[in-house]
This record gives structure tokens, C-alpha cells and sequence, in this order.
């Protein structure tokens, strides 16, 4: 599997305050440094990064040089630019609050993924994004590769997103819903009341489903994952072609979706009542 970070941002430092401590200001170049990086632009040299954060070429040598140290970039030995270090798959391997999650989910992904000979991807929630950390592709077949491990997705168009915020607080969800809802595509859910009923939608049914929202010709459906309080911390998504992908065939295949989300809330300590898998009416409905 081929692992690729996408920034969240770039930054800026021309509206940085000057009065930052010198620890604070490098500790905040690196990061820019490291998010200046993306699939797009997986390598950068020191005057690329230089006039892109207007720092002294010399500053980015500098901070480059503490970053190659601990192993969080790396040189291109033919190039002599400089692309993200290995060492950064082990820090993301725990961005999880649950260590372990990742390591109990990936067969249960795995196995899902040929079965269904879809993309399986695992996603939490990070601020206002769905977050992929973890993605199976079923060897030997046509699919739709969503996103790669790292990949940021407003929460608010995708199913891995939505069935998570779905058993969030009202609170959380308020905070969540406050703001412009991007349309990504014509299908995009954007008004906050039409997302609310969704998710009320999603707690029913156990599960959530994007049709063409966050790309057109991509449908998708996810399910949550819970720990041992309840809680939903994270969710199984299958994606694939509208053409493939279809309502009736989300319907026909969303209880072994919910079935292996089950199993693996439950290998990391859920005790709570099994889920209600749909069942299945005329026209491919789950009723």
C-alpha cells in the first residue's frame, strides 16, 4: 500500500506575529514545512519551500536538516529534494486514540475488501474532516481508489464522516453544522436542516450512504465502529462507480458492512446490544 499525506492548509507567515518566541516560530516553520508537501508535490527543494513560506533559504536548510535528523523527510539522493521520511507512517499509525485499532481492524478490512471486491477504507474524525487511516484494495479488479491513508474529506459529504457525527452530542454536531456546507459536486447535501434529518436517518437504519456527494460517479456507504463506552470513534466505508455501486446493491450489502464494523467494536472492548441489520424491501430499499 502506498501511503501519501494531503496538507490540510498551507501556510502563510506573512500575517505571523513577529513577537513568537524563536522555539514557538521554528517549531511552526517546520510544520509548514511538512504540510507544504502533499500527492501532488510529494517532493520540494529548499528554494521551492523558501519562496512558497517566504523564509530565508538559509532558515530552510536549517529546519530541513532537524527534520532529516529524526527521520521525518528525507533527500532524494539523485534529485536533492527533499519528500516526507518513513518514520512519519509510524507517528500516523497512532493518531488513533486507540492504539490498537488499526492493528484488530485491518484483516476484518482486508477480508471485507475481497469479498465485496470494493475499496474498504477505515476513517475517524478529525475537527470538521473524515480522516482515511487505513485502505484496502481488492487486488485484481476495477475500482474507485477513494483516497490514500491520510486523506482529508469534509465530514459533512461523505458516508465515513456522517455516521460517525451521526452519535456525536447535539452539541458537537452544532458546532460541526455552524458554518457554509461546501457543495463538492450537485449532490452535495448543504443545508443543515436536510443533513440533520440524514443523520437522524443514519441512527435508524445503522448505517449512511453518499450517492455522487463528494465525487460524481462514486457512491459509498460506511458504518460505525464503537468502543468499549459506546462511543462511535470510527467508521468502515465501501466505496466504488455509481455504475457498480448502486442503491439497490448499498441496500444488498450494507448488513455485512454493519456486520464487520460490529466485529471489530467488539475486539476492542464494545459490549453493547448487536446492531439491527436491515432488511431488504421491494426496490432494493432497507427497511
Amino acid at each position: 500500500m502506498v501511503v501519501r499525506f494531503e496538507p490540510r492548509n498551507r501556510y502563510c507567515f506573512t500575517s505571523m506575529s513577529n513577537k513568537q518566541a524563536p522555539a514557538v516560530q521554528s517549531i511552526e516553520r517546520a510544520i509548514a514545512i511538512l504540510k507544504s508537501f502533499s500527492a501532488d508535490e510529494p517532493e520540494l527543494g529548499v528554494g521551492e519551500l523558501s519562496r512558497r513560506l517566504d523564509l530565508p533559504k538559509s532558515t530552510v536548510f536549517r529546519l530541513l536538516s532537524a527534520l532529516e535528523a529524526g527521520g521525518l523527510v528525507s533527500q532524494n539522493p539523485e534529485t536533492h529534494r527533499y519528500r516526507l521520511g518513513v518514520d512519519l507512517i509510524g507517528l500516523a499509525n497512532n493518531v488513533i486514540g486507540y492504539p490498537n485499532l488499526r492493528h484488530v481492524a485491518s484483516p476484518h478490512l482486508r477480508r471485507l475488501a475481497n469479498t465485496l471486491q470494493e475499496t474498504v477504507s477505515l476513517s475517524i474524525l478529525d475537527r470538521s474532516d473524515a480522516v482515511n487511516v487505513e485502505q484496502f484494495v481488492p487486488p485484481g479488479r476495477l475500482v474507485v481508489r477513494v483516497g490514500w491513508v491520510g486523506r482529508r474529506m469534509p465530514v459533512h459529504a461523505v458516508s465515513a464522516g456522517r455516521v460517525i457525527i451521526a452519535f456525536l452530542p447535539e452539541e458537537e454536531v452544532a458546532q460541526l453544522l455552524n458554518g457554509d456546507l461546501e457543495a463538492l459536486t450537485p449532490h452535495t447535501i448543504t443545508d443543515p436542516q436536510a443533513l440533520r434529518a440524514e443523520l437522524a436517518r443514519i441512527r435508524e437504519q445503522g448505517y449512511a450512504t453518499a450517492f455522487e456527494e463528494l465525487e460524481e460517479g462514486l457512491n459509498a456507504l460506511a458504518a460505525p465502529i464503537r468502543d468499549h463506552r459506546s462511543r462511535v470513534i470510527a467508521s468502515v466505508s465501501v466505496s466504488g462507480p455509481s455504475s457498480r455501486l448502486t442503491p439497490q446493491r448499498v441496500s444488498e450489502i450494507a448488513p455485512e458492512v454493519i456486520q464487520t464494523a460490529e466485529q471489530i467494536s467488539r475486539e476492542i472492548g464494545y459490549q453493547g446490544t448487536r446492531a439491527r441489520y436491515p432488511e431488504i424491501g421491494e426496490g432494493g430499499e432497507s427497511v
